[in-house]
């Protein structure tokens, strides 16, 4: 890929892709296809609509839609104004929403129908000047036709991709309040779409399959901007369903399917899975949380495809990959190394560097880190240094080689009795059981020992098992010391638009059952 491409802002991205590519597909969105020149056309459209309202360079305009093409254009449109975009979830609650939008303080929202389940568009002007709807009419407030149809152009502003803001992006809040990642234009560009592109070696001739949350990094960057830098063709799915996604891989020739672990876990609990043809499938990257050495090997082996793990997170982009023609043991069973224009180091609690293969927390540098938690000066210093590293609050190890390995979250170990428990190592044993579909260790208090182990599993449908054939298959695997106390079996996990279990919110449920129990 051309390393040029690093140095361009979002709208520069398409801009360049319209010209290479013009009249190839750009999106298909199981109802209509798109074309790139099509695709830049719209965007050039609705950024003049966007000017109409007063919408200059450092505003903000709040984005709360599904996976549609409007949302891929007003994408685009704003970062061709050089306006910042603010995406969240049409699905978040009321209160979830008014934090954002009054923190943000965005201009401009732009929301459909989905999103007034929640929030009244009325009670949202109370916080925003003006409100804009996508696919649905309320009385009084413009549509997005009517911004497409105003006639006017806007200008492409002049962007410094190092220092100018593409987008908020608030954190989910599985460890506490969400807080608002102010993520450059380099962050997005350089470092997820055009690095990881490279990385797995994407061109024109690729089928992206997107159903990640376009409002998530992993959605935007990895997927949705990798293909566009890459002039691939996208499928995009508005609501993930398992059957849907093997059958858009077999209709439309998918050759990048992208997720988290639990939409391939899902997707291979399919009945009949082996009826689809996935044979198109070359390559993809399973992110956004952390999947079990035996599951990669079974995705890999069942979908035919060359999966890479990799790690990244909001506030850093994309961090490390497995090398696309690496051994199969270490893409199985690491995150990889570094991506090109990253440095990563394992520290302890005083931010010393560890040595090789000793478990501390991860630290990052590179062109895809943060520029700051918005408004919050002092949160943004708890996790930064002078030179630039980002201590993400991750465990993990490095070996000499520079691979990577996830241990998990400091704020989800588990001290027991003064020793420390990793809940990683013990759902990684549990996922190979034959009756579980997920699981997530939690600790819970206990006066004598401070913490203990709770296992809380989602068994496959139509299995049934105990507390007590849990604890028996634990028991030949992992030491006494990390065995649970308890065993709780679920229906669902609680979880973000982006898939990950929210482990706060699940202690926070089973530690007020197990007290009024």
């Amino acid at each position: 890929m051309d390393k040029n491409k690093n140095l361009m802002s979002v709208y520069e991205l398409l801009k360049e892709a319209s010209l290479k590519y013009g009249d190839q597909e750009v999106i298909y969105d199981l109802k209509q296809r798109f074309s790139y020149k099509q695709l830049k056309n719209d965007v050039d459209h609705l950024a003049g609509g966007l000017k109409s309202k007063g919408i200059d360079k450092g505003d903000r305009v709040a984005v709360s839609l599904p996976n549609w093409y409007e949302n891929v254009v007003v994408l685009f449109a704003i970062a061709k104004i050089g306006a910042i975009v603010v995406p969240f979830s049409p699905k978040y609650k009321s209160f979830e929403v008014e934090r954002i939008l009054k923190n943000a303080e965005p201009k401009i929202l732009i929301a459909t129908e989905e999103f007034d389940h929640h929030v009244k568009f009325q009670k949202a002007l109370t916080i925003v000047p003006e409100v804009i709807t996508v696919r649905c009419v309320v009385e009084g407030l413009e549509t997005y036709e009517d911004l497409m149809n105003t006639g006017m152009s806007a200008e492409e502003v002049t962007i410094d991709v190092n220092e100018d803001l593409f987008c908020l992006l608030y954190t989910s809040g599985t460890t506490g309040v969400p807080k608002g990642v102010m993520v450059p234009h380099r962050a997005l560009v350089g470092n997820s779409a055009c690095t990881v592109g490279s990385e797995i070696n994407c061109n024109e001739e690729d089928v992206f399959l997107i159903a990640a949350p376009l409002f998530h990094i992993f959605g935007m960057a990895v997927n949705l901007f990798c293909a566009v830098a890459t002039g691939a063709r996208i499928v995009l799915i508005e609501k993930y369903h398992p059957e849907l996604m093997l059958e858009m891989v077999q209709q439309e020739k998918v050759t990048i399917h992208s997720g988290v672990p639990t939409m391939f876990i899902k997707e291979l609990e399919v009945e009949h899975f082996d009826s689809y043809d996935l044979s198109s499938l070359r390559a993809g990257i399973v992110g956004a949380s952390p999947i079990p050495a035996n599951k990669v090997k079974e995705i890999r082996d069942r979908f035919g495809m060359n999966l890479c793990q990799s790690f990244g997170i909001t506030e850093t982009c994309s961090v490390t990959i497995t090398p696309y023609d690496d051994d199969e043991k270490s893409i199985i069973e690491t995150l990889g190394k570094a991506l090109p224009g990253v440095e990563i180091k394992i520290v302890d609690e005083n931010r010393l560097q560890l040595p090789p293969g000793e478990t501390g927390e991860i630290a990052i540098k590179g062109f895809g880190n943060m520029k700051g938690y918005y408004k919050m000066p002092e949160q943004t210093k708890a996790v930064t240094d002078d030179e630039g590293w980002y201590y993400s609050g991750d465990l993990g190890t490095m070996d000499e080689n520079g691979y990577i390995r996830f241990i998990g979250r400091q704020k989800e170990m588990i001290i027991r009795g003064g020793l420390n428990i990793y809940p990683q190592e013990i759902e990684a044993v549990l996922t190979k059981h034959p009756k579980v579909m997920d699981v997530a260790i939690i600790g819970i208090p206990d006066e004598i020992l401070g913490e203990t182990v709770c296992a809380v599993l989602q068994l496959k449908e139509g299995k049934e098992s105990s507390e007590e054939e849990i604890i028996t298959y634990l028991r030949e695997r992992i030491a006494t010391h990390k065995l649970p106390s308890k065993v709780v079996f679920t229906m669902e996990f609680p979880v973000t638009a982006s898939g990950k279990i929210q482990k706060m919110q699940l202690k926070e449920r089973i530690t007020s059952e197990i007290t009024i129990g």
